[in-house]
């Protein structure tokens, strides 16, 4: 009788890279569909507007980070990931509206 046994790691997720990352990007991904006047993706299809979605998605993947990192740090668990998608995110984009308009 063979008995194989097979030793797992767990994986740790690294939340305080991901949650901002994912914000960051449907942040910009908005701003990129209403910024274009077309309301669609097209602006998908110039290199261009791809150099100006990496330089938002950085600048706003730094902001959410800090926020993330910092602003709520007393909170752990899922209660700073809902935080931060549910209200964090809309309001900068709030914010970011505004000052734009």
């Amino acid at each position: 009788m063979n008995t194989t046994t097979t030793n797992t790691v767990p994986v740790k997720r690294n939340y305080a890279i991901l949650i901002p990352f994912i914000s960051a990007l449907l942040s910009v991904l908005f701003l990129a569909f209403i910024d274009e006047g077309y309301y669609d993706f097209r602006w998908m299809a110039d290199a261009g507007s791809w150099v100006a979605f990496g330089i938002y998605i950085a600048i706003f993947f730094v902001l959410q980070a800090l926020i993330y990192n910092f602003a709520l740090s007393a909170l752990n668990g899922s209660m700073k990931n809902i935080l931060m998608l549910a209200v964090v995110t809309p309001g900068i984009l709030i914010l970011i509206l505004w000052l734009i308009f």
